[in-house]
């Protein structure tokens, strides 16, 4: 199980997409988040980060990913 924290980009790309790199897994984590109008301003930010409240949003919206070998 995934917990709500701060979460680099590519980072948490990649815990919904693990077995692709993480720049794919983040062009496909911005498409996914471009399906939800509440998500859409975190695609554009400057930060690498996703702060815990924004996490906490993402998770809502695309649901707690699972982390699988």
């Amino acid at each position: 199980m995934v917990t709500v924290a701060s979460y680099g980009r590519m980072e948490l790309a990649q815990i919904y997409f693990p077995h692709i790199c993480g720049r794919a897994a983040w062009r496909k984590f911005k498409d996914c988040m471009a399906e939800y109008p509440e998500l859409n301003p975190l695609r554009t930010i400057s930060r690498r980060t996703f702060l815990p409240l924004e996490v906490e949003c993402i998770f809502r919206n695309l649901g707690v990913p699972s982390i699988r070998a």
